[in-house]
């Protein structure tokens, strides 16, 4: 979801030159995931009989193909990638991203703008956690560019993008699929109320699930990877945006994930008509060496 125009930065000193070495730091790592073990990468899908079956009877010829291919192929890994996405990846990032959050957009005062939301993911400093579909090793079964139909994805948070030297990114085929991805940058927290607005943060722009994946552990795969990276590169909190009406992501980092709160500068904890009439809250997760991720990358 789109970055709230409630955070402005505010730093000077050595502070800031600190604060320009880490996220320095944290966006020339090239492949961050090497030092994961390979099997934390991989995930098993569930058997989608049931998807491809309801999309077959509502004839639904994006999501039956999209269902039957996963129902023959229940691997999939995780990738990592700097901006620029390969064109194949962004095209079908953006058509997740539209599938699943267009219509909560057209409804908002901000509106659906597709140029703009490819414009933020073609962002210099913008970092993506994407899951392939594994290639099908049956070559008579079907592939193609994944276009998700159903628009009940209840797994959705922020979006902004990204720009950057892609000779390191790992190449695909035109055949891989992407079923899930999170969109993130390493930045200046901008909170203007705080007086430790020094600080490196997390801001999380998207995280997007295919909705014949939601019932697989996705979402949550990818926000432990996304912590642990934030742990690791000496961020102090992972922030994200969620439209109040997508009651599901709401529950999803309120009640599902593990610390997550909303954040100090949410426009809800401030008092004002403008504020009550908001249509987003931020919310936020402190990480640290006091957090959950104590511990578990400082070999990494």
């Amino acid at each position: 979801m789109a970055k709230s125009s409630k955070r402005r930065p505010n730093t000077n000193g050595s502070a800031k030159k600190q604060l320009k070495r880490i996220l320095a730091d944290a966006n020339a790592h090239s492949d961050p995931l090497a030092a994961l073990p390979s099997a934390f990468l991989s995930v098993n899908l569930n058997n989608n009989n049931n998807v491809a079956a309801a999309a077959d009877k509502n004839n639904d010829t994006a999501a039956a193909t999209t269902a039957h291919a996963t129902k023959n192929n229940n691997h999939a890994t995780i990738h990592y990638y700097k901006s620029p996405l390969p064109s194949s990846l962004l095209n079908q990032c953006l058509d997740l991203f539209e599938t699943n959050m267009g219509g909560m957009y057209k409804k908002s005062e901000w509106g659906l703008n597709m140029e703009e939301k490819k414009k933020e993911l073609q962002h210099d400093d913008a970092r993506f956690l994407i899951i392939l579909l594994d290639e099908h090793k049956d070559t008579t079964t079907p592939h193609g560019r994944q276009t998700p139909s159903s628009p009940n994805n209840d797994i959705a948070a922020a979006s902004i993008a990204a720009t950057s030297d892609n000779s390191e990114n790992i190449s695909t085929s035109p055949k891989q699929e992407v079923i899930g991805f999170a969109h993130f940058r390493y930045e200046q927290d901008e909170d203007s109320s705080s007086l430790k607005n020094n600080n490196p943060i997390t801001y999380l722009y998207e995280l997007q699930i295919s909705p014949s994946q939601t019932s697989n552990g996705l979402g949550q795969k990818l926000m432990t990877i996304i912590e642990l990276l934030s742990y690791k590169f000496r961020m102090t909190k992972v922030i994200l945006t969620v439209f109040k009406c997508n009651t599901g992501a709401m529950k999803f980092y309120l009640q599902k994930l593990k610390g997550y709160e909303v954040d100090e500068s949410s426009p809800s904890n401030f008092e004002g008509e403008e504020n009550e009439s908001v249509e987003y809250e931020i919310l936020s997760k402190r990480i640290g060496k006091g957090g959950i991720c104590a511990g578990v990358m400082d070999t990494i």
